[in-house]
């Protein structure tokens, strides 16, 4: 392939990419805003799907730049010489150069990672507007009023799209687990169910995310605040109702 096609290539998909990111990010504030992701969604995609694709391009974008820079990195190097010293460059120091700048970059985005991905912490108040206080009694009498005051649509799900849906949602499924199937929690073939309704002491779901399973792998990032936590467990006790979002 000649090297002007392949300049074109890269100009082509760097434009179609920044303009996805353009399309994708005007959907994720204007028609799609934050806190819409559960009840609404734009030509069959919720927020959390255009997010992805969002954030796909975004990737492709800085892939098709770096290689944009690799193609050209003699010309830039040379006009950079230029305009910032007058001395010889001895052979082969623009790949010299072009090597060490990409080692930077990787390292810097190494550490970049390694310090968002340590820097997370767990907020005991959420803050989802969705999860608002509410008061959660303990009298089994009045488990009947608790199950409507609290709803899996309006009060458990948002805990479940914040908390779980990155990693076992429809674009990455870990353990071939997705957290928006019903059957997941209570009809897994073979397995133990994760939730069983009226009783949240035998449900595995609570031992996970209250940090009882300490064997599982990424187990710190299972655990859910206090309130959350509790919001779950009278959930589950007074039936697990999953009413299916309409």
């Amino acid at each position: 392939m000649k090297r002007s096609l392949i300049n074109l290539t890269v100009d082509i998909v760097a434009a179609v990419s920044l303009l996805v990111m353009i399309l994708t990010g005007y959907i994720l504030r204007f028609p799609l805003p934050p806190s819409t992701n559960r009840t609404y969604e734009l030509w069959g995609m919720s927020r959390h799907e255009w997010g992805t694709i969002h954030a796909w391009a975004g990737a492709w974008l800085v892939g098709v730049i770096l290689l944009h820079l690799i193609l050209h990195w003699d010309w830039i190097f040379t006009m950079v010489r230029r305009r910032f010293t007058s001395s010889q460059v001895p052979p082969n120091q623009s790949r010299r150069i072009g090597l060490i700048t990409a080692a930077a970059l990787i390292a810097t985005g190494g550490i970049f990672a390694w310090v968002t991905q340590t820097s997370v912490r767990v907020l005991e108040t959420p803050r989802h507007p969705l999860n608002r206080p509410i008061e959660l009694d303990k009298n089994p009498s009045n488990q009947t009023a608790i199950s409507q005051v609290i709803g899996f649509q309006r009060d458990i799900w948002p805990i479940f799209e914040a908390a779980c849906m990155r990693c076992h949602g429809p674009g990455k499924a870990h353990s071939n687990f997705r957290v928006d199937r019903r059957e997941s929690f209570f009809a897994e073939p073979d397995t133990e169910p994760l939730i069983v309704p009226g009783n949240s002491e035998k449900s595995r779901l609570i031992a996970i995310v209250s940090g009882e399973v300490r064997t599982m792998k990424s187990a710190e990032y299972h655990l859910l605040p206090s309130r959350e936590l509790a919001l779950l467990k009278t959930w589950i006790n007074t039936g697990a109702d999953w009413e299916e979002n309409k």
